[in-house]
């Protein structure tokens, strides 16, 4: 079953967020987050399952070797 889109309430919600993250660091941040489930989901789809905690171990242990 095919939804119709609704222009005005996309709209919306866009400004709302466009409002929220005025910033280019917010919305970095914002990415940060949603990428960090999309590994977590991505490992789990390749079987090969990645808990949340050790990928941010592993993401600091990364930057802690870049500095």
């Amino acid at each position: 079953m095919i939804v119709p889109i609704n222009a005005d309430e996309l709209d919306a919600k866009l400004r709302a967020w466009r409002e929220e993250h005025d910033t280019s660091a917010k919305v970095a941040e914002t990415h940060r987050k949603v990428l960090l489930d999309r590994v977590v989901q991505s490992m789990a789809f390749e079987n090969q399952p990645l808990s949340m905690e050790r990928l941010k171990t592993l993401t600091g242990i990364l930057r802690a070797k870049a500095r």
